[in-house]
């Protein structure tokens, strides 16, 4: 007979929390738009570090407007290592309620319960919210990024559409210095390990009716902008053998694009999710079009096949070009924080699975320092996610933090 976990989360405060935090940014027709550091974002922040202060926790942001809130045992030193968990709190265009939002109020229902519970701790906890993870700016998990060294200055002054605000711009205007980027940096040997509880974002869950998904590794990710360049001209002018336009040229693109994903076969999944045409007037032949792309696949050697023949493609075609935004390497989650979380799903009595993620997230970043990094999936109703359908139940919540809990007991006790 397994032995009860003496963490008992508290089901309704959960859900209210979420509930709440869904307040802002919420459109009754788009869901929840908090575009990162947007006035939304923002007072959503205030209000969630007003509840981390409220259970006890000494919150802090850092350079990179990260916010950071740590539970400090009073018996043991501050220098030693902590066991880190959280989430992003920005969300998508469009987006849904529980997009990074569960992770950040799970970690909140952690710290309360350890504390109400008398657990014995051996490490400090924090729950990190983190900066921009969904790239409105330019480049997803920013914050993360900027914690662990990892961003390039230059990123902090582009932005993905003309007239969008850069990352530096929002910095200095929140009051921070974007040339002090790196004094958001920290070691990678204050941290024990790194947890992160999200949402699937896909069906895998739900179809096998399991609550509890162990990730196994995040999936490599590549993004970037296709320039395609054409000549302007009048729309009832012009004729349509002289025209040398961008909008036809880039249309080509995006089929060979998409054959080209396809041929790399089930491992491989691109997007081209973004679309802008300069300069936009009925009545302007286009003169420039630029679209993303997104390119990810748990195969590394098949997704640089298909990079390979995507940059074939841009470049066959006169006046076009393709841009690297981001690039992140996948990586394993570590393989004895997925036994910690499996122990943990065993004591409970839930059940759980081993799957991959597609999805790029902020725990794909601590591996890349040697930080033991862990991640718990649960289920989304139909797979859908990044819109106003994205829904879970109140049921999966509450176990899928029941299970972050558990496993932050196990490694910081």
């Amino acid at each position: 007979m397994t032995k009860e976990s003496p963490l008992k989360i508290n089901a309704h405060r959960l859900w209210s929390d979420l509930m709440e935090l869904s307040r802002f940014g919420g459109e009754s027709q788009r869901g929840v738009e908090r575009l990162a550091l947007s006035e939304a974002d923002l007072a959503a922040r205030r209000w969630f570090q007003k509840r981390m202060e409220e259970a006890g926790l000494k919150v802090k942001e850092d350079a990179a407007a990260n916010l950071i809130g740590r539970l400090e045992p009073k018996d043991i030193s501050s220098s030693i290592p902590c066991v880190a968990f959280g989430s992003h709190i920005d969300t998508v265009l469009a987006g849904g309620k529980f997009d990074g939002a569960l992770g950040i109020c799970a970690g909140l229902e952690v710290m309360r319960v350890m504390q109400e519970s008398g657990v014995r701790l051996s490490n400090p906890l924090e729950l990190l919210i983190f900066t921009d993870e969904e790239g409105s700016h330019y480049a997803g998990t920013f914050g993360s990024r900027a914690m662990l060294g990892m961003v390039k200055e230059e990123e902090l002054e582009k932005a993905r559409k003309a007239g969008q605000p850069t990352l530096a711009q929002d910095l200095r205007r929140l009051g921070k210095d974007p040339g002090q980027i790196k004094q958001a940096q920290r070691q990678p040997t204050e941290f024990k390990a790194f947890l992160e509880l999200h949402i699937e974002q896909g069906p895998v869950l739900e179809a096998k009716n399991i609550p509890i998904g162990i990730v196994e590794g995040i999936a490599d990710l590549h993004r970037y902008l296709i320039k395609v360049k054409g000549q302007a001209g009048h729309a009832g002018t012009t004729p349509m053998a002289l025209r040398d336009d961008a909008l036809v040229k880039a249309a080509e693109i995006i089929i060979r694009v998409h054959q080209a994903v396809q041929g790399g076969g089930a491992d491989v999944v691109g997007t081209i999710g973004e679309i802008q045409v300069y300069p936009g007037a009925i009545n302007i032949i286009p003169a420039e079009v630029i679209m993303s792309l997104d390119l990810r696949s748990s195969r590394k050697d098949k997704l640089e096949a298909v990079c390979q023949t995507i940059k074939e493609i841009v470049s066959s075609l006169k006046n076009s070009t393709l841009e690297p935004i981001l690039v992140k390497e996948g990586v394993p989650m570590d393989k004895q924080i997925k036994e910690i979380i499996a122990e943990s799903c065993r004591q409970e009595g839930i059940a759980f699975c081993y799957l991959w993620s597609g999805a790029g997230h902020d725990a794909m970043t601590f591996p890349l320092v040697h930080i033991p990094t862990g991640m718990i999936f649960i289920p989304c109703k139909e797979g859908k996610s990044h819109c106003p359908e994205e829904e879970v139940s109140p049921a999966h919540a509450f176990l899928g933090t029941q299970v972050l809990a558990e496993t932050v007991r196990r490694l910081a006790s």
